[in-house]
């Protein structure tokens, strides 16, 4: 039975009121409107989502200490837990929560400025304030090696299911941002899932049988509809959002969805610019 995740939450954010041009992302909202938080979890809930995903991906401290928040980072993010936990629990029916654990030095970033053993510290402290929300830790817009290493370590600690992802954003190729090849890095990150998110369902698409040769572990897809996303792109440090694409509205979206099922995808949603009406065309067409 394929697993449906929910959609993205920052682009969603902005369609209903969030700042364009927050550089500290959907952490906005967590701050000054937890409720759009809320609501759109409830969203994709109700869209028929099996997994809601937290609101944690700004929530750290290196992304807010620009901002003099760095402070606020574990109340932040526990907040983000909390909020999808709330939702997941409201529900009629099964639906789990992500823990997402996210790129913590730029997202679509090959080479980040850390460590492994800074980055692992950095996550342990955040899979710490997501663990008791959480049934699972999602690892998402995974660039490089040492960086999926840290994040995967740290969530395995919990002795809960840990999902990789990894972006393909600004790459050329069917690996990972840093040229490590998909065989290698599964290798040697021994997450329980790998997936692929936060790229052109066209990458995805050419490099789902790639991952598939990589590993036995099960494999998910979730794709942005972001249109000339440029290389090097970096938010936080103001570079601007690129437009949505035109072509990706729910029911073309779909059948890039399915034909990743069909493909062997066990785990499908939607990352930037898919929202909860994407969800629930899947959702009709998954149960169909």
């Amino acid at each position: 039975m394929t697993t449906l995740l929910d959609g993205g939450m920052g682009q969603e954010l902005i369609r209903r009121g969030s700042p364009r041009s927050a550089e500290f992302w959907s952490a906005w909202a967590m701050i000054e409107d937890p409720d759009l938080v809320r609501g759109i979890h409830a969203d994709y809930v109700t869209a028929g989502c099996d997994v809601l995903t937290t609101n944690s991906y700004s929530t750290f401290a290196d992304r807010l200490r620009p901002h003099g928040l760095a402070d606020r980072a574990a109340e932040l993010c526990r907040a983000a837990g909390r909020l999808a936990r709330e939702a997941a629990d409201a529900s009629d029916r099964p639906v789990r929560v992500a823990g997402s654990l996210p790129p913590l030095r730029h997202s679509y970033n090959p080479a980040p400025d850390a460590t492994y053993e800074e980055l692992l510290e950095e996550y342990t402290a955040m899979v710490e304030q997501l663990d008791q929300y959480v049934d699972v830790f999602l690892c998402e817009t995974m660039g490089a090696l040492h960086e999926a290493r840290a994040a995967t370590d740290a969530a395995r600690t919990t002795g809960k299911e840990v999902w990789t992802s990894f972006t393909l954003q600004g790459g050329t190729g069917s690996h990972l941002l840093d040229g490590t090849s998909f065989a290698e890095a599964c290798g040697e990150i021994g997450a329980g899932t790998y997936l692929l998110n936060c790229c052109p369902p066209e990458q995805i698409t050419a490099a789902l049988p790639v991952l598939r040769e990589a590993t036995d572990q099960p494999l998910g897809v979730y794709a942005n509809a972001f249109h000339g996303m440029p290389v090097g792109w970096r938010g936080r440090d103001g570079s601007p959002l690129p437009d949505a694409r035109t072509d990706m509205g729910a029911d073309p979206y779909t059948r890039e969805v399915l034909s990743w099922v069909e493909m062997g995808a066990d785990i499908v949603g939607g990352c930037c610019e898919i929202g909860p009406g994407h969800i629930a065309r899947i959702r009709q067409a998954l149960d169909t």
